[in-house]
């Protein structure tokens, strides 16, 4: 009996009513709050931004609420900068409002490269890495160094630049190589000059610092000034090879004998008074005939005063001995015919 009074009350059905409400209140509150959060029913298309710039086609999809990913890709001169290559979900279709596009644009150039450490690498190696990396060599240049096509500097719009420097894909540098040692090249002159500044004109020139010699006691590198050097400043010689000098306090009047003496050496150059024979003979000249023994005074006396008995004692060349006439040969004889049996 109390179970069919309570379900008869209606105490009970206010709360089963009041519960129904709740739960039709709750569907519709969510389901229209999910419509509206998911746009449910609501589409937008997809404009076509192919032929659109970036610009443009952001300014597109923000007029339509869409919103956008833009992913710059490898630069291709095959199409004008900042152009649109590509792009996700495709024209025409149909996306809800706040839906992402992803788009791929053409950049404004070549991404940045870093410029490879080339300094005092071959020329050859300098191209190579210089193509690997995107780049081209606009020009070469050639400055005076021994590194015959080594790389010294590197260009770029005629303003020097270092290794790591990002440069523009493609971009075009300059090169300025070493000459190398040339030959026959003019030999300076040093004569004059103290050891440093010869030693300073020497390797500017690209020649090695040969031997350094002193002439006299003084051994003074401050005061000492070159006297001689070999080869001379009137020779031609090869770069790289070395230059000797010779040092001294003193002054080349001074120093004439030992310095006829290295042009005799080094130069083969011989005045008349250097020759052995030369000397020799002006010696014989000034022979005082009183000096010689006595046979031999007798003996010049009788040839000034008897010309031909002085003739007669010169050895006589021997007569030509003729000689015996060589045998004839036999006259030969035709055998031809003759048996020998």
């Amino acid at each position: 009996m109390k179970f069919l009074k309570a379900l008869i009350s209606w105490k009970l059905w206010l709360n089963v009513l009041l519960g129904i409400g709740l739960v039709v209140l709750g569907w519709f509150l969510i389901f229209g709050w999910l419509n509206t959060y998911t746009n449910h029913g609501r589409q937008v298309a997809v404009p076509d931004l192919s032929t659109m710039s970036v610009q443009q086609a952001m300014n597109t999809l923000q007029d339509l609420n869409l919103k956008y990913e833009i992913d710059s890709v490898k630069f291709t001169e095959d199409f004008p900068p900042f152009a649109i290559l590509d792009y996700y979900p495709a024209a025409g279709s149909m996306v809800k409002p706040g839906r992402r596009i992803f788009i791929k644009s053409n950049p404004s150039t070549w991404r940045p490269v870093e410029l490879p450490d080339l300094i005092d690498k071959s020329d050859r190696i300098a191209y190579t890495q210089l193509a690997m990396r995107g780049f081209f060599v606009r020009d070469t240049l050639y400055e005076e160094d021994p590194a015959k096509g080594a790389v010294l500097r590197v260009l770029f719009d005629g303003k020097e630049i270092a290794a790591g420097t990002l440069l523009p894909k493609g971009s075009y540098v300059d090169l300025v190589l070493g000459r190398g040692l040339g030959f026959d090249m003019p030999v300076p002159n040093l004569i004059d000059m103290n050891l440093t500044e010869a030693r300073h004109t020497i390797i500017k020139q690209f020649f090695e610092m040969g031997p350094i010699q002193w002439l006299g006691d003084t051994r003074d590198t401050i005061a000492a000034k070159v006297v001689y050097q070999d080869p001379a400043s009137t020779d031609s010689y090869d770069e790289g090879q070395p230059i000797s000098i010779w040092l001294s306090t003193k002054t080349p009047r001074e120093l004439s004998r030992e310095i006829n003496d290295l042009d005799i050496f080094f130069r083969r150059k011989m005045s008349p008074e250097d020759s052995l024979y030369y000397k020799t003979l002006e010696r014989s000249r000034n022979i005082d005939i009183r000096d010689l023994p006595e046979e031999i005074r007798r003996t010049i006396q009788d040839d000034r005063s008897d010309p031909a008995a002085m003739n007669q004692r010169r050895p006589q060349q021997a007569p030509a001995q003729q000689q015996a006439p060589r045998p004839s040969r036999p006259a030969q004889i035709d055998t031809t015919g003759i048996s020998i049996e």
